[in-house]
């Protein structure tokens, strides 16, 4: 007979459940090589008790978290790369493995105690939409969005057939019988096609059954602890309890009742994300778009309790192996705890910020980030967040002088003014008026904001990206003037000052960069780059000699002298494209960020290459802190890693 590779792996290791709470703070979980601290955890996707209850695993953008679910403490960090943007994931039913989608349509295994991986499954098909191993252990099963199921022996890791054939709009969840005998898979990849479930023979991969009725994607697949009955969740806002052994319909829950259900703004609002059945078989809990949770008596169909768990949709739910308690999670970041009867909350399990800028103050003490909901304040040397508002975005700047921050709406396209100590807005720079909104089909976008060095001015650049025009435009910070430099043909997608303040440097998507008087608006020169897919980063040196370029799907960067428009310096050695440039404070270093995961370090000199940091994604923005001591990225995951990157003694 053959050995579970699971089983003889529980024999070996200790099981995760005896392990010490680990006293470190999740600012130090996981970090690479060289890194020294992480603000933010990264986007969330799903959750899972661990089989025993004593941990609660949450998938995010660079690995899974474990909670304490009684305290809601960090415990631990099982990073992981290449996993941005895939969130499923599974636990082995001893526990001691986790089975996790990676970006690359792979999936891999970890050991849950040494986090250590320990087998990949060899790449098939498309992107791995689902993953549920069998009550025994000895098999998984994946989804693709090719419409294939695989199932896969989790001792060789070989693939031992493919469910095909039935579904035509991509699998969106996969689930396995208590018995293990049977597979459901679900559809509705594209809209308005095939959004069926079907019963497979675990063994032989013959059919058994097709479940139709649901008239949108089928977001989830649970089966309730007896096996009797399969519940279905669907973006139809309907939840349909099915006979195992049949298929028949047994009834349906829906979330669209009176008044409600004929309301055309409502239409997403009641949509199913996510499903789950209590241990003990009494309570079905659903969780929708809308950011509710409903609770449903198992026995009667007949809605129990219902409460509000998210500002937004609630994206994944599960409950504790006793029933006790029910744990949601959200795309705005949060984790929660409830009393897996009442619905009452228990605790905050995490608040996961999704990071999208950073910059700096001026004292180094503080970085702001933008995030979705708006932007924090982290204290550098603790690596707590300190305050958040609850409107703002991208881009960001700090102001030199450190008193104030710039952020645009991620709604409206204005661009605010922020008390940087209070947290209060000052004042609003509005790019675009009512009648402009109402009799125009033009949609309006700011990419980016710099304050300039004496911190009365702020510049900003945008795009009608519906109509090929960019727009340059000059702001004063106390009375909220605006002057027009440019308004034209052309994307300018990145925009900076010179150190002195005397020039305003633009690079658009043709690939020139130029060079503009703050006080007149005239154009002063021109530099063509032969940057013929756009200018991506455009930085200038601190002594404003030289100014450091980078273009979109190029892994180079060329450094460009200013006075005379030759290109000086090239600096090769990334394989992927080149994404933030960041000069030292001292001038005698280049820092350049790639979405190949590197941070490399230049001589500004020479272009001799120094040293490389690699991380766990992309590289999408970098910033040095004042001293030059720290480097900050901010990367793909929505998470920032600091480096320690000392700079190189004064020569006297």
């Amino acid at each position: 007979m053959k050995i579970p590779l699971l089983l003889i792996r529980m024999l070996l290791i200790i099981p995760m459940c005896c392990l010490p709470t680990l006293a470190q703070d999740y600012t130090q979980f996981g970090l690479p090589k060289g890194a020294k601290t992480r603000l933010g955890k990264g986007d969330i996707g799903k959750v899972q008790f661990s089989p025993d209850g004593s941990r609660l695993a949450i998938s995010s953008s660079i690995g899974i978290w474990f909670y304490d679910p009684a305290t809601g403490k960090a415990l631990d960090l099982l990073p992981q790369t290449d996993s941005t943007s895939v969130f499923a994931f599974a636990y082995s039913p001893d526990g001691t493995t986790i089975a996790r989608a990676m970006n690359d349509s792979k999936v891999g295994f970890w050991d849950v105690t040494t986090k250590q991986r320990i087998g990949t499954l060899t790449k098939y098909g498309r992107e791995i939409t689902a993953i549920a191993y069998s009550p025994d252990g000895t098999r998984i099963v994946s989804g693709n969005s090719d419409n294939a199921v695989r199932v896969w022996d989790t001792m060789t890791l070989q693939r031992i057939g493919t469910l095909s054939g039935y579904h035509t709009n991509g699998v969106t969840t996969v689930a396995y019988s208590p018995d293990g005998t049977t597979i459901t898979t679900g559809s509705g990849w594209r809209k308005n096609k095939d959004s069926t479930v079907q019963l497979w023979d675990a063994f032989t991969g013959k059919r058994k059954a097709k479940l139709a009725g649901h008239t949108k994607r089928i977001t989830a697949i649970v089966y309730s602890p007896d096996g009797k009955t399969i519940a279905t969740a669907s973006r139809d806002s309907t939840v349909r309890l099915w006979h195992a052994d049949t298929g028949k319909h047994k009834a349906t829950l829906k979330h669209r009742q009176g008044f409600n259900a004929t309301l055309p703004w409502n239409s997403d609002a009641n949509v199913v994300n996510t499903i789950v059945y209590s241990p003990d078989g009494n309570t079905i809990a659903t969780g929708t778009q809308n950011g509710k949770v409903r609770l449903w008596d198992a026995r009667t169909r007949r809605l129990k309790t219902q409460f509000k768990a998210h500002a937004f949709g609630v994206a994944s739910i599960a409950y504790s192996p006793d029933s006790n308690t029910i744990a949601t999670v959200n795309w705005d970041g949060t984790a929660e705890l409830w009393d897996g009867q009442t619905g009452k909350h228990k605790t905050t399990i995490t608040k996961h910020s999704r990071i999208t800028l950073l910059a700096y103050s001026s004292d180094g003490n503080t970085i702001a980030t933008g995030e979705p909901d708006g932007f924090g304040l982290w204290d550098v040397r603790t690596g707590e967040r300190k305050t958040l508002t609850t409107i703002g975005g991208r881009p960001i700047a700090y102001s030199p002088e450190g008193n104030t921050i710039a952020t645009k709406n991620y709604w409206n396209d204005t661009v605010q003014l922020w008390d940087a100590k209070t947290g209060k807005r000052k004042t609003t720079l509005k790019h675009t008026n009512l009648i402009h909104l109402l009799f125009t089909d033009r949609e309006y976008e700011i990419s980016s904001v710099v304050f300039s060095p004496d911190g009365n001015t702020v510049v900003t650049v945008g795009e009608y990206y519906t109509h090929d025009e960019g727009t340059i435009y000059l702001w004063h910070v106390r009375t909220g003037k605006r002057k027009i430099i440019y308004e034209g043909d052309n994307y300018h997608s990145v925009v900076t000052f010179s150190p002195d303040g005397r020039t305003i440097a633009s690079g658009d998507l043709g690939g020139k960069i130029r060079f503009w008087n703050p006080v007149t608006g005239e154009l002063e020169a021109t530099i063509t780059t032969q940057h013929t897919s756009g200018v991506k980063s455009l930085v200038y040196s601190p002594d404003g000699r030289t100014i450091a370029i980078s273009k979109r799907n190029n892994n180079m960067v060329r450094l460009w002298d200013i006075a005379t428009g030759e290109n000086t310096i090239t600096l090769t050695g990334h394989t992927g494209e080149v994404s933030a440039i960041a000069y030292a404070p001292d001038g005698r270093t280049i820092a350049t960020g790639s979405y190949d995961r590197t941070v490399r370090l230049w001589d500004a000199n020479t272009g001799e290459h120094k040293t490389s940091f690699t991380g766990y994604t992309r590289v999408s923005s970098l910033i040095y802190s004042p001293d030059g001591r720290t480097l900050a990225s901010k990367n793909w995951d929505h998470t920032v890693l600091l480096w320690e990157v000392t700079p190189p003694p004064t020569t006297e």
